[in-house]
């Protein structure tokens, strides 16, 4: 049966940061990182705490191991990879953290990403999955005269009343392999802080959601 594993998790916010006031000492110094937990007890005890640090006008990019910040003047996002579990991740405290301590950054959106990759058995369940968005006697597989193809989808839906969005994306396999990459996000408007900080502890509420919609693409096949 195909099989999925987590890939990523990333937190953007857009709108005017300033990259110039990210570096190590800035996250150190404020008590941004929580240098007393995992991953960073770990990092910490490495020879170079930082992997790489790139900052020019506009622009600064930040890693830290698996952890990785790349901010410019309408983007903050900060990336967390070789996760096994959704709620395990740090970054959505660190990015609230951040921000409690630049209140002033003017934000309009704000959106959580999973991103997880499907591996197939076999050439029938690789099939099968396309045929969930493209069935095989679609219409435009006729318009364009071909049978089978390799397509991607993009679904966007409102998520709850209170105006959270879902956007939906499964990527079409590479040439190196057949597996899949599907995308979640959950995003909002950016309204006050207050509203930023019960956002954020929905993640719990979002990856189940998230875990369960990839299960039943699974079953389904």
């Amino acid at each position: 049966m195909a099989s999925h594993s987590k890939n990523f998790i990333s937190f953007v916010a857009l709108g005017g940061p300033n990259p110039q006031i990210l570096n190590i000492d800035f996250l150190k110094n404020n008590k941004i990182l929580p240098l007393d937990q995992e991953p960073f007890v770990s990092i910490s005890a490495q020879e170079k705490l930082v992997k790489k640090f790139v900052s020019v006008p506009g622009f600064t990019n930040l890693i830290l191991d698996n952890i990785e910040f790349l901010v410019d003047e309408s983007r903050f996002q900060i990336r967390e990879k070789e996760i096994s579990e959704w709620g395990d991740t740090k970054i959505l405290e660190i990015a609230k953290k951040y921000f409690e301590i630049l209140p002033y950054t003017p934000l309009k959106l704000v959106g959580i990403n999973l991103n997880s990759i499907i591996t197939f058995d076999s050439p029938k369940e690789e099939t099968n999955f396309q045929e969930l968005f493209i069935s095989k006697n679609s219409r435009i597989l006729s318009i364009i005269g071909k049978g089978k193809i390799a397509a991607s989808i993009v679904l966007r839906y409102p998520y709850s009343n209170q105006g959270g969005r879902i956007t939906l994306t499964v990527e079409q396999p590479n040439k190196e392999n057949k597996k899949r990459s599907i995308n979640f996000n959950y995003e909002f408007d950016f309204t006050s802080w207050k509203e930023l900080g019960s956002e954020l502890g929905k993640i719990s509420e979002i990856s189940g959601y998230s875990d369960s919609i990839i299960q039943k693409m699974l079953e389904a096949i």
